[in-house]
């Protein structure tokens, strides 16, 4: 506190700083609030949720004894609710009045009306349940066709509504107004006897005596208190304008921020006690070290990029990711739409495709707006600062959202260190500035003497782009374009200065596939190794690339049987990063049907750069068809990592079997604690209201879910050593001199001035911890320590074979961190 004190003008900034956002996150919280409001919406709000949770069960449990009263008491001609809710089950009764009711909980809304607009609901959900039965197939077309364009509750009653009357099987039953408030009313009723949250009031409206349904005293009280409560636990964390409070050893809550305007942050992420206190009791000084190191970076804004991409924005172009501010146009109706059926069909289907696009575009809009906002209020400021948390692996991640260099590309670009250092011949600083800009621009699977020569071979443009970017926009090609643009300034202004100059450019080296690296070391498996750069070698080897070859040529064997998906994908192009993200998480437990969803994720990016694909009215398909090409041709190349899995997951059963968590501690001392609890109840569905969990179902019960716990531990176990490795390295390139971090997991940034001692810092703390450390089987024998007898430590796999991989061969391996 002591450096604090001595610039108390630097300490009023922070304190108004972190005021600000304890009420920026109170003015969102309230914001969101009203929205769901004024939208009738309020079961999805913060309180809404609890009462619709605390409410179902006990609504339902006196629907019952209703039910079961009235059969037994028959005599005469039963009374018109009883009739209605009888065909309706009780928890789906429950759930329909509770959301109703809880929508407009706080707005007094007219007793009549509400309890017409309640049956009505009741109404509309055994009429879907007759439709489905009778028709489920025309049923299932129509609601998944209203999923996809609305969540709005009137507008899909509406249109099942008019779907059900054009089919010639049921016919749609319409209930009197009278029908309607008998069972309102009983359901309005059974919600006040059974739960207290609501009651019937009179007041005047209009000057007219009316009853209305309004929250009970207590329960507008409650609400109030969960309200403010809320507002104050969701602060809009952003940057500090001081140096992060550093976090302490022996404790598990209190760095980062300084002041008490904003919660106590945890050290780890997470919420179970038992695990806290491992946090606290762990002896573990090379992780706070790490951590508190990394947070002291100091950052400031980029005030060449932020202008570009407020140009951008103020005009509402696209550029460099940055989508346009105008939508994609919804296709013309065709002129016969009302009688061709077949044109119908299709023109919705279109129509969807562009609505669902129009939304990610949204997204993306609003992305960049709160980036761009942050470094619009940062941007004066000499320093900023990024504090960090951990998760329950030991990952580290930054805490504010948005603007922070783990963010997309765009976010990176805008931030500099705000300490450079100087380039020289001797730190070979212009080197790895150029083989960084060559990274960015997305060709880095050449030498790294290659890359050098490419950026000296196309220099003339990038200067271009340095000097009038919105003219010049062939930066716009790379695959990481804000931060390649970034390198175009920084190479033109050093190119002009020459040595001495100090360059502020945050320049990274990322890990080739750092899962099957850190698989390959595991085993010392030579072959998987080479595959990514763990053997010497004179250019870097590419598996991503290698089996994106092997697919083309199963494509070119059934282009020539006459496949038509074939050709179609041969035209377009299979790329190495269509390959890419099935086997990066491979590693992880990824499998054959994920892999379908990579390759859309790929289309929709390469989509987003222009490359418009032949797929355009159906991904999935075409998406399925090469999933299944690229899962064939990863093949026997990935063999460390399906051993590796194989090996964690057997382990893994064993100990869900016997309902324990597991525990094991990294290189670094860092304590993991893998726990994934069964839940107790199952899910109630209703027709038009979604998925709706009952009160008990997110009460975590003491049994493990065992499918969960098998396909966790592979991912968990790497991030885990990831993380340690990453710490090693933070460590001992601080001991070396280095004091500008600015890590994402598995690629690790300083300036191009330090880059040439930090890649020596990543091979001897890969070197360190690999060699002293058998990862696996002390991650075997930890485990074996938590089991409670002989018989199920004999169960567990034997020790796998190692491989002749030489790891202290690393430090001639040029590409294994570039």
């Amino acid at each position: 506190m002591s450096k604090i004190i001595e610039s108390v003008s630097s300490f009023a900034d922070e304190l108004a700083h972190e005021k600000e956002m304890k009420a920026l996150g109170k003015a969102r919280t309230l914001k969101r609030r009203i929205s769901h409001v004024q939208r009738e919406e309020e079961s999805v709000t913060s309180y809404g949720k609890v009462m619709c949770a605390n409410t179902i069960r006990p609504l339902a449990k006196t629907i019952v004894r209703y039910i079961d009263s009235c059969s037994a008491h028959l005599l005469g001609r039963p009374p018109v609710a009883f009739m209605k809710l009888c065909e309706v089950p009780p928890e789906i009764l429950a759930l329909i009045c509770a959301k109703h009711i809880i929508n407009t909980v706080t707005q007094q809304k007219p007793f009549t009306a509400s309890c017409i607009a309640l049956g009505g609901k009741v109404e509309t959900e055994i009429a879907l349940k007759n439709f489905k039965h009778l028709n489920p197939e025309l049923y299932s077309v129509v609601k998944e066709d209203l999923d996809k364009r609305s969540f709005n509750y009137n507008y899909k009653r509406r249109k099942l509504r008019e779907s059900a009357k054009r089919d010639s099987v049921m016919q749609w039953e319409d209930w009197t107004v009278a029908e309607k408030l008998h069972t309102g009313i009983r359901l309005v009723e059974f919600m006040v006897v059974a739960t207290g949250l609501i009651e019937i009031s009179t007041m005047l409206v209009k000057r007219k005596r009316t009853k209305v349904i309004k929250p009970t005293d207590k329960t507008r009280e409650w609400i109030r208190n969960r309200n403010n409560f809320n507002e104050l636990l969701n602060p809009e964390y952003l940057p500090t304008i001081l140096p992060p409070k550093n976090w302490e050893e022996n404790t598990s809550a209190g760095g980062g921020y300084w002041t008490k305007e904003l919660p106590e942050l945890d050290l780890v992420k997470q919420k179970n006690k038992e695990f806290k206190r491992e946090i606290e009791n762990a002896k573990m000084p090379e992780v706070y070290s790490a951590l508190n190191i990394m947070q002291s970076t100091a950052f400031y804004i980029n005030s060449f990029i932020l202008s570009v991409m407020q140009t951008a924005w103020d005009r509402g172009i696209a550029l460099g990711g940055i989508p346009s501010n105008e939508n994609l146009a919804i296709p013309n109706k065709p002129h016969d739409i009302e009688t061709n059926k077949r044109a119908l069909k299709q023109w919705k289907k279109e129509a969807v495709i562009i609505h669902t696009e129009n939304a990610r575009l949204f997204s993306k809009r609003l992305l960049y707006a709160k980036i761009i906002w942050e470094a619009q209020k940062f941007k004066d400021y000499k320093t900023i600062y990024f504090p960090l948390q951990l998760d329950f692996r030991g990952r580290v991640y930054c805490i504010p959202a948005f603007l922070n260099y783990q963010s997309v590309g765009g976010a990176k670009a805008l931030l500099n260190f705000a300490k450079g250092k100087e380039i020289t011949e001797e730190n070979r600083g212009a080197f790895w500035l150029a083989v960084h800009g060559c990274n960015m621009f997305g060709n880095d699977k050449i030498s790294l003497h290659e890359r050098v020569e490419w950026v000296a071979d196309n220099e003339d443009w990038i200067f271009t782009c340095a000097v009038n970017p919105l003219e010049n926009r062939q930066w716009e090609q790379a695959s990481s374009p804000f931060q390649f643009l970034a390198f175009c300034d920084e190479w033109k202004r050093f190119r002009e200065e020459g040595y001495g100059f100090v360059s502020s450019l945050p320049v990274s080296v990322d890990g080739s596939c750092n899962g099957l690296q850190l698989y390959s070391l595991m085993l010392r498996d030579k072959r998987g190794g080479a595959l990514v750069n763990l053997v010497p070698s004179e250019k870097p080897n590419d598996i991503y690339q290698l089996v994106a070859d092997a697919v083309v040529e199963k494509l070119k064997e059934l282009e020539s049987e006459g496949c038509p998906l074939a050709k179609q994908w041969l035209r377009y192009g299979v790329k190495r990063s269509t390959t890419k993200r099935a086997i990066m998480t491979i590693c992880y437990g990824s499998t054959r049907y994920s892999t379908t969803d990579f390759v859309i994720e790929d289309l929709t990016k390469r989509k987003d750069k222009g490359e418009l694909n032949p797929f355009i009215k159906d991904l999935f398909k075409p998406a399925t068809y090469l999933a299944g090409l690229i899962w064939e041709s990863i093949g026997d190349n990935l063999k460390s990592a399906r051993l590796g899995m194989q090996f964690l997951q057997q382990i893994a059963k064993i100990v869900a079997k016997e309902q324990l968590p597991i525990r094991w501690t990294n290189a670094v001392g860092f304590p993991v604690r893998q726990f994934y609890p069964e839940m107790k109840s199952k899910r109630v569905k209703a027709m038009l209201f979604g998925q709706v969990i009952k009160p008990r179902i997110k009460t975590e019960s003491d049994k493990t879910d065992k499918l969960r716990m098998s396909n966790g531990i592979a991912p968990n176990l790497i991030h885990g050593t990831d993380s340690a490795c990453q710490m090693r390295n933070v460590n001992l390139a601080y001991k070396s001199g280095i004091r500008n971090f600015c890590n994402v997991h598995d690629s690790f940034g300083t300036t191009c001035a330090d880059m040439e001692v930090l890649t020596k810092c990543i091979k001897e703390s890969f070197i360190a911890i690999f060699s002293e450390t058998d990862v696996l089987e002390d991650f075997k024998r930890t485990v074996a320590g938590q089991l409670p007898n002989e018989t199920l430590k004999r169960k567990l796999p034997k020790e796998l074979p190692k491989g002749d991989l030489n790891i202290d061969e690393l430090r001639k391996c040029d590409f294994f961190f570039a």
